[in-house]
């Protein structure tokens, strides 16, 4: 499954192969935040954070 998700600040649109976009799990959010250079995603109304 892909998800796009927009970064909120500087409008960049991204796409991350993932398994389940209702339950990411904690080395997809890792990935998906590094890339997009953010601490915190908020995908389909979850709320996923790392600490780096």
């Amino acid at each position: 499954m892909e998800i796009k998700i927009k970064h909120q600040e500087d409008k960049t649109k991204y796409s991350f192969k993932v398994k389940d976009a209702d339950k990411l799990t904690s080395a997809e959010v890792k990935r998906i935040c590094i890339k997009m250079s953010v601490k915190a995603l908020l995908v389909n109304g979850k709320y996923y954070s790392i600490k780096l």
